[in-house]
């Protein structure tokens, strides 16, 4: 269910971003309008672990900085397994790695053209909790990157646990059904033309329902099912 970009898919997601980025949004009774960036949590994060950020950031020479990255990493509090940490711990790894991808790729281009204000950067943001309860915890995150021309790019990604196992949950465990027929199904509400996959489509918890979501915002909004 993570992505794993490579620096050229973040290239071409980057320009589909900026020529796209005034489309129409299609509409459904039985999709929400709020953004997610937009709604406050009501699980204080503080309250339940704390944020580890960690950093870098590569310089050209002693003047002109290539690249940097930003993580927000978010872990538990001993109130919960600590396996869970563990499976966030593979989580924020992927998104690591990543980075340290981009920044080798940068420094095998040579000496940045872009102006000190532009330099190229990732962050990874924990937007907050979105759900708990005796069963689960929901995550969600912002993964923001700018890598030349008019405007950065965000993509969204979300990770519940389950509190039994540590271990993620996926889509299918919570509502009973298939892949294929959850995926259908939500691309459809979301008025898709094709069926997306989990590399499009990402999932949050809230109470009673679960809420899924297009990775990159502006394009489709939310979609909400209710859940047992």
């Amino acid at each position: 269910m993570r992505k794993k970009f490579r620096i050229v898919a973040v290239m071409v997601i980057c320009l589909l971003f900026v020529a796209c980025e005034n489309k129409e949004i299609q509409r459904k009774e039985s999709i929400i309008s709020n953004e997610i960036q937009e709604r406050k949590p009501i699980y204080p994060a503080e309250d339940y672990g704390e944020i580890q950020p960690y950093g870098s950031e590569f310089y050209y020479d002693k003047e002109t900085k290539g690249f940097s990255y930003n993580l927000e990493m978010f872990y538990l509090n001993s109130e919960f397994l600590y396996s869970m940490n563990d499976t966030l711990e593979e989580f924020y790894d992927g998104y690591l790695n990543q980075y340290r991808e981009t920044e080798d790729w940068y420094m095998e281009q040579g000496k940045s053209e872009f102006p000190d204000e532009r330099v190229p950067y990732s962050n990874f943001l924990f937007l907050g909790i979105q759900y708990i309860d005796n069963d689960y915890v929901s995550l969600l995150f912002n993964d923001v990157t700018y890598m030349g021309g008019a405007h950065p790019y965000s993509t969204y990604d979300a990770i519940t646990l389950d509190r039994c196992t540590g271990k993620e949950v996926k889509a299918t465990e919570i509502l009973g059904e298939s892949d294929n027929e959850i995926l259908e199904n939500v691309s459809n509400l979301m008025g898709m033309d094709v069926v997306a996959d989990w590399n499009g489509i990402d999932f949050y918890l809230q109470e009673g329902e679960i809420v899924f979501f297009y990775r990159m915002p502006g394009y489709w909004e939310e979609v909400v099912l209710r859940r047992e």
